[in-house]
């Protein structure tokens, strides 16, 4: 596959919907998360996500390495 083919600059807005439709179990706007167990980095406590979220605003990031 070509990489420019791959990597857009700017994701095109109508392709949303065709490009997920195939992953059955994704969350929807306005659904809750899971609550999965976590690993806080700074002190290698186990904690749920609701019990960091009741702290403050919450950001959840995945990323790739790829």
């Amino acid at each position: 596959m070509d990489a420019d083919a791959y990597n857009y600059a700017v994701f095109p807005p109508d392709d949303d919907v065709d490009a997920f439709a195939g992953f059955a179990n994704h969350l929807r706007v306005g659904e809750n998360a899971p609550d999965p167990e976590l690993i806080e980095l700074e002190y290698g406590d186990e904690v749920r996500l609701s019990q960091v979220a009741r702290r403050g605003l919450t950001v959840v990031e995945f990323g790739s390495l790829t």
